[in-house]
């Protein structure tokens, strides 16, 4: 009798780990196709460049400022102020390279954007609430062009992922 219960054991729990690795999957969210699709734009710790604008996430689970405006070709800094750690996470569908894992308190996190576009963001720790957009005008071949000499540089948002 006693090894009926752990043979009954055994498949019940044989049972759960098939479930939980046919719902984990390894494909991409939402039965997408699973062929790589165009980032816009590049993610990196403190790497990218001079950022021109910083977005704060801050200990009162908002980023500061929640709406911004950045040109293509600019770098964002996600900068943690406080005491928490949060994430930046992209959520439109060929931006996920722009995520950043989490942002430790006192991290930063770049990302420069190189097409134009609207782009959503929250930190999936305090979802719904945290969250924010960055609008990015521009094209591309505008952020390519030499200036001028004596030109002054324009500004560039920066978003930084955390540490």
């Amino acid at each position: 009798m006693h090894l009926t219960h752990l043979r009954t054991l055994a498949a019940g729990l044989g049972v759960c780990v098939a479930i939980g690795m046919f719902a984990c999957g390894n494909g991409p969210p939402g039965g997408g196709s699973s062929s790589p699709t165009a980032c816009n734009g590049s993610a990196a710790v403190s790497s990218l460049g001079t950022a021109t604008m910083t977005i704060q996430a801050t200990d009162n689970l908002v980023f500061v400022p929640a709406s911004s405006n950045a040109a293509v070709g600019d770098i964002v800094e996600f900068k943690n102020t406080g005491q928490v750690t949060h994430t930046v996470t992209f959520l439109d569908n060929n931006d996920a390279c722009l995520t950043d894992g989490t942002l430790a308190p006192g991290a930063t996190w770049e990302v420069k954007f190189t097409q134009p576009g609207t782009y959503n963001y929250l930190c999936t720790i305090h979802a719904p609430n945290m969250k924010g957009v960055i609008k990015v005008t521009g094209s591309a071949a505008a952020s390519s062009a030499s200036a001028s000499p004596g030109a002054s540089p324009s500004a560039s948002p920066t978003l930084g992922p955390a540490a």
